[in-house]
């Protein structure tokens, strides 16, 4: 039985100790903050008043939450009536649902093509993804000597491909490196209906709707929704709820939890690990796994005369530029957005047009915080009233784009106009809203790295990019979770197959460092 050291106690890390504890081996978690859960907690923004402090939606992987029994360490999953709201500058809102059916009739009362088109869309959608889930399911295979895992699992990808008909076929090799505005503009004519659905392809990458490969993200996010079960998910209570199951379940399995443990650095000696540092004492472990993004693991844990140069310079050139702050609000009463509470319960967009989302991003491709941003806004309130006291709620909102490098001024400066304009776009939409505003919480993208650990403020630990996604997550001949470190590995989101809070990256993770390769 081996001693494994991880580093944050963040969804991927508690997933990759519950496995390595089943797998018979003794885990111990360190976490700097007091509390477990990395970006996916839930805080008490104003007394009574409970909201998610970064991500709101659930996409833990449906193994996951069974290999886990999650239920039976209090999860409790929730799913909204509608999934998105998408309110409109002059007309009335669209309103989206999980039912394909469902949506395309919405849509067809307006628009006979665009409802017919929905469908259409929907269903390439679940034909070409189940590629996508194969390969995010299995480790990346090795470049240089694929062993018979890896070519099984690439066979196994290959045959899904060879099933698709050829008109899918051709349609996922097409889509992937397209921009997304292409293919919203090649598929649908109802402009804001193109933007809601192109939104989720930019939402926290460095990346516009006009930008090649943004089509590729809306991808991995359908295919990811597709392992967590295909419909949208919230956890009552909030992200916090989910990360206290998995620690809950992964004590359970044999793994220590330790919190206000902030480790300080990973020591080594002759290119192997030898355990960290935390709190000032040496703390010795056969294996050592971070949850941290790369660029934290390796350029500020490790001594960087244990690394070559030419890795170094690479590491370095990993894009984790971040484009998105947060504001959470504490509500005296639900906005007048104008819609029945019905339709409110999952995402509400304000990002009417693709050029309104464009014109956000080009703000942010010159290092401005953007005076009219989009916003991706939950209120988990509605279909998990205890989080608010009677008739209030709290709204969690995603500002696009805010890039963490401002090109005049600083983001401790810049806090009060990014509350500023993001109210001045809710006021539009929803007349006095201001006044209902009880408390505010501002997380500029410094504080993402500052307080949460993202280099770069990154919320995916490195842009979801096609030079950055499978055998090259986050560097090519390191997609394994391997290092250049023997016995140090990654299993946070910087890894395949990245992003999003599936906990996809800590499960194989776990299985590469219980089979100890480098050891």
């Amino acid at each position: 039985m081996s001693s494994i050291a991880l580093i944050g106690a963040g969804h991927n890390s508690l997933v990759a100790a519950f496995y390595l504890a089943k797998a018979g081996h003794k885990p111990v978690v360190f976490e700097r903050r007091g509390e477990v859960g990395g970006g996916a907690v839930t805080n008490e923004l104003h007394p009574g008043f409970r909201c998610p402090t970064l991500s709101h939606e659930v996409l833990l992987q449906q193994a996951i939450v069974r290999d886990m029994d999650l239920a039976k360490h209090g999860l409790e999953l929730l799913t909204p009536d509608a999934s998105v709201c998408s309110l409109s500058d002059n007309g009335g809102p669209l309103v989206l649902y999980d039912d394909a059916r469902r949506t395309a009739d919405s849509l067809s009362r307006t628009s006979a093509r665009d409802g017919e088109a929905y469908a259409s869309f929907r269903a390439t959608i679940d034909a070409i993804v189940p590629v996508l889930t194969t390969v995010f399911e299995s480790i990346p295979p090795d470049i240089d000597r694929p062993g018979a895992t890896d070519l099984w699992n690439l066979l196994k990808a290959g045959r899904q491909f060879r099933s698709l008909q050829r008109r899918d076929a051709y349609r996922l090799l097409r889509w992937g490196p397209m921009p997304i505005a292409d293919l919203m503009h090649e598929c649908f004519e109802n402009e804001l209906l193109r933007a809601t659905l192109a939104a989720p392809a930019l939402s926290g990458t460095m990346l516009g709707p006009r930008s090649a490969g943004s089509a590729l993200v809306l991808l991995q996010r359908e295919a990811h929704r597709r392992l967590a079960g295909g419909r949208t998910l919230y956890a009552r209570g909030g992200p916090g709820a989910v990360t206290r199951a998995l620690a809950a379940a992964a004590q359970a399995a044999g793994a220590e939890i330790r919190t206000g443990s902030p480790v300080e650095r990973v020591t080594v000696s002759n290119g192997r690990v030898t355990g960290i540092v935390v709190n000032g004492q040496q703390v010795q472990a056969d294996r050592v796994m971070s949850g941290a993004d790369p660029k934290t693991t390796l350029l500020k844990l490790i001594d960087p005369s244990e690394l070559t140069p030419d890795f170094v310079q690479k590491m370095r050139n990993y894009r984790t530029a971040g484009t998105m702050a947060k504001v959470n609000l504490a509500l005296s009463a639900l906005p007048a957005f104008g819609v029945d509470a019905s339709a409110l319960g999952g995402r509400i967009q304000i990002g009417p047009t693709l050029d309104y989302l464009e014109r956000a991003f080009d703000h942010a491709k010159y290092g401005e915080m953007s005076s009219a941003p989009w916003l991706d806004i939950s209120i988990p309130s509605i279909l998990d009233p205890a989080l608010a006291p009677s008739g209030a709620h709290v709204a969690s909102i995603y500002v696009h784009y805010a890039p963490y490098n401002l090109r005049a001024g600083s983001w401790d400066a810049s806090r009060d106009q990014l509350l500023t304009s993001t109210l001045a776009v809710l006021e539009r939409h929803a007349p006095g809203l201001r006044a209902q505003v009880v408390a505010a919480q501002i997380i500029t993208p410094a504080e993402l790295e500052s307080t949460f650990g993202l280099a770069g403020g990154h919320i995916f630990h490195g842009e979801l990019a096609l030079d950055q996604l499978f055998t090259m997550r986050p560097l090519l001949g390191f997609a394994r979770y391997e290092t250049p470190i023997r016995g140090l590995y990654l299993c946070g989101a910087g890894t395949h197959p990245g992003g999003f809070m599936t906990g996809a990256s800590g499960r194989l993770a776990a299985g590469v460092a219980a089979a100890g390769r480098q050891i």
